[in-house]
């Protein structure tokens, strides 16, 4: 008779091969099974470490190894990677994996295929494969920590802020009336993450103060002058919150380097 859901018989086979692998670990037999189905093993603690919250970025150190040894995962030149807590969908078994840790510690992972990369055949991942994950949790960090970051690693000279941390950077000097509001405006932009990643660019017009843009972007606008330059900063609140949009990961500050027109 044949098996009408061949994931469900995987799952039971992961589970299996998680268990008979641990036996075989020095520390097997203190490995907790998480409500997800994963099971880890903290080999690193550190009880004064923070826990990651919704919406901060963490960021790890990761190896990632198929059951037989095979490594399958590494960050080059043991740099770090950085990713948004309750919005990193590329690797779910990671986010998950952080919510079980803090920072300062080191931990395997054990995640079956629905963690991991799933039923499809990978470049170097059999599809339904469990991933063997060792991870160091680096440290996580706020927007708001990650904006005063990038100021400080720009050294930008802030012209205006506000209470909500919308940023402005005015980069040429005009005088006379801001904008303000319900006022039609033609502008130039360039979008980036804070990495620098640019993901958008352009002409753009718009009537301020109508919600034809993220309120950070026409917030902004409303605050700047005819021929004015300006890079401008805000957080997911004042952009595309959890959702993210496009490239655009969720709960992403945002940069715009901006050019009214």
């Amino acid at each position: 008779m044949s098996n009408d859901n061949p994931d469900e018989e995987k799952i039971t086979e992961n589970e299996t091969a998680i268990q008979e692998f641990l036996k075989a670990d020095s520390l097997g037999d203190k490995a907790a099974r998480d409500s997800s189905g994963l099971y880890y093993i903290i080999r690193k603690s550190n009880a004064s470490g923070e826990r990651a919250k919704r919406g901060d970025a963490a960021s790890v150190r990761f190896t990632g190894y198929l059951l037989n040894g095979t490594k399958v995962l590494s960050i080059k030149n043991d740099s770090t990677l950085s990713f948004p807590v309750d919005g990193y969908t590329t690797f779910p078994g990671l986010e998950r994996a952080i919510y079980l840790m803090k920072t300062g510690e080191k931990a395997t992972f054990m995640l079956p295929y629905y963690l991991g990369f799933g039923s499809v055949d990978q470049v170097n991942i059999p599809a339904y494969s469990v991933i063997r994950l060792e991870v160091e949790f680096i440290k996580t960090r706020t927007e708001v920590q990650q904006i005063d970051d990038f100021l400080a690693k720009k050294q930008f000279k802030v012209s205006e802020s506000t209470a909500d941390n919308l940023i402005i950077i005015r980069t040429n000097i005009v005088t006379g009336d801001t904008i303000g509001n319900g006022k039609a405006v033609n502008v130039k932009y360039v979008g980036k993450l804070l990495d620098d990643t640019k993901f958008g660019e352009g002409p753009l017009a718009l009537t301020t103060g109508f919600g034809e843009v993220i309120p950070g972007f026409d917030r902004a606008i409303r605050k700047m002058r005819k021929t004015e330059k300006a890079i401008i900063i805000f957080p997911s609140s004042l952009g595309y919150k959890a959702q993210g949009r496009g490239s655009i990961p969720p709960y992403a500050p945002l940069q715009y380097e901006i050019e009214v027109l």
